[in-house]
């Protein structure tokens, strides 16, 4: 009986420690929320974006901050070019109707759909 009690003592405080130990990490932030749908991106925050030093975004794997910093390209625009991935051309985005046809002629020359278009199973599935 004593056995089965320091059992149950044990096994209670390793579930505490756990759950205190869970409680000390900080969430990770949500990067996908940068920028928020109605900020408009400053000089400075485009400054090191591909797009702004004459390298292709890639529809597929650019992020938001990436995707808004195009020209005629909000950050709600870049949310939904995000939401509506995979890409397997920049065409996509007028036949998805994922912005309008004036958006794409400003950026079609900046852009690209050549990252990974599905994501992989881990190798044990």
């Amino acid at each position: 009986m004593k056995l089965a009690y320091a059992t149950l003592l044990l096994a209670l405080s390793m579930i505490g420690y756990a759950q205190q130990d869970q409680q000390t990490v900080p969430p990770l932030p949500n990067q996908s929320s940068y920028p928020k749908e109605t900020h408009k991106m400053s000089p400075a925050e485009t400054a090191n974006t591909p797009s702004h030093n004459g390298h292709l975004v890639d529809l597929n794997t650019g992020s938001k901050k990436d995707l808004a910093a195009l020209p005629g390209v909000r950050p709600d625009f870049a949310q939904t070019i995000i939401d509506g991935r995979p890409y397997h051309s920049k065409h996509d985005l007028l036949q998805k109707k994922v912005i309008p046809q004036a958006t794409y002629d400003q950026i079609q020359n900046m852009i690209t759909a050549a990252g990974p278009k599905k994501q992989s199973l881990p190798e044990n599935h």
